[in-house]
This record gives structure tokens, C-alpha cells and sequence, in this order.
């Protein structure tokens, strides 16, 4: 048995693209991932990396965050159990960063009279994305590399606990 048998992995792609040139100010949806028929797992880990600002600006940041969609149209940001967005501020001017998040509750029960698996109450939504946001100071034409992924562990088909309001991160 290896343990990397029961694990895994999905690069975020925008365009058919893993690796997004980032410039500019404005959001970078990445493509969503349905977590109930592509990407079946009881908890992910959410990775980001992003290398070092090109066009040499005085200041250079990617924000990154999740978010999450009940019908995969109507993105909300995703929030950890004491009700702060997932995500980070990496800081690219001199150096290339990696930033990790850990996510569980991903497609727990559902309660009450709502059993659509796709619009499951409280807890992690169906659908997951990650957005990206530049930021810059002068420079000629910056940019960032920027990378994403999600690695998963794959669901055992146990029932799983209730889910609840605020979503364990």
C-alpha cells in the first residue's frame, strides 16, 4: 500500500491553462471544481504558489481566495470556522511564495429537508474555485506567475457527520 494511492490532485486551470500570468489589478476566476462527481473528497489541501514579479516593480502581491458555489454560477468566498475568508496575501517582489490552506467538511450530510446533493445546507458548497488578485507598484508591463492546486483525500462512502452552519477549516 502506498500512500499516495488514495490521494488526489487537481491543478486549477482558467482557459485550459495551470499556470495563469497575472497583470493588471483585476480578478482571475479559475475554473470550479464539482466536489460531488470530479473531485470526491472528505478534505483538501489548497495550494498556491506564485513566482517572482516580472517588470520590475517597486511592490508586487498576489491575493489569493476560495470560494464556493451551490449551482457552480454563484460564487460566495469561502470562510473557516471562525468566519475568516480562506485564503492569503503572498508577497512576490523578491522572492517566490507558497501558501497552503487545509479545508475539511467538504459534501458532509445534508439536513433537514434539503437532501440535493448539490445544494447541501451549511458547511462546504458543491462547487469550488480559487480567485486571484494582483497588485503592483510601477514597473513596465508586471506580472506574475501564479499556480494552484487541490489535493485531496478520497471520500470512504461513510456516512459523515451533520453538517453545520460554519464549515471546520
Amino acid at each position: 500500500m502506498n500512500p499516495f494511492d488514495d490521494t488526489l490532485h487537481q491543478s486549477v486551470t482558467a482557459s485550459s491553462v495551470a499556470v495563469q500570468s497575472l497583470t493588471g489589478s483585476s480578478a482571475v476566476n479559475q475554473d470550479s471544481i464539482d466536489t460531488a462527481k470530479v473531485f470526491i473528497a472528505e478534505s483538501i489541501m489548497v495550494h498556491v504558489r506564485a513566482e517572482i514579479a516580472s517588470g520590475s516593480p517597486s511592490a508586487a502581491t498576489v491575493a489569493w481566495k476560495l470560494q464556493e458555489s451551490d449551482d457552480n454560477s454563484t460564487f460566495v468566498d469561502a470562510k473557516d470556522n471562525t468566519g475568516t475568508v480562506i485564503g492569503a496575501t503572498l508577497n512576490v517582489h523578491t522572492t517566490a511564495q507558497d501558501s497552503y490552506a487545509r479545508v475539511e467538511g467538504i459534501m458532509l450530510q445534508s439536513v433537514g429537508s434539503n437532501t440535493e446533493p448539490s445544494t447541501n445546507a451549511g458547511g462546504r458548497k458543491r462547487y469550488l474555485r480559487l480567485v486571484y488578485t494582483p497588485a503592483f507598484t510601477s514597473g513596465t508591463s508586471p506580472a506574475i506567475l501564479t499556480y494552484g492546486e487541490f489535493i485531496g483525500t478520497p471520500a470512504a462512502g461513510q456516512p459523515l457527520p451533520v453538517r453545520t452552519t460554519v464549515s471546520n477549516t
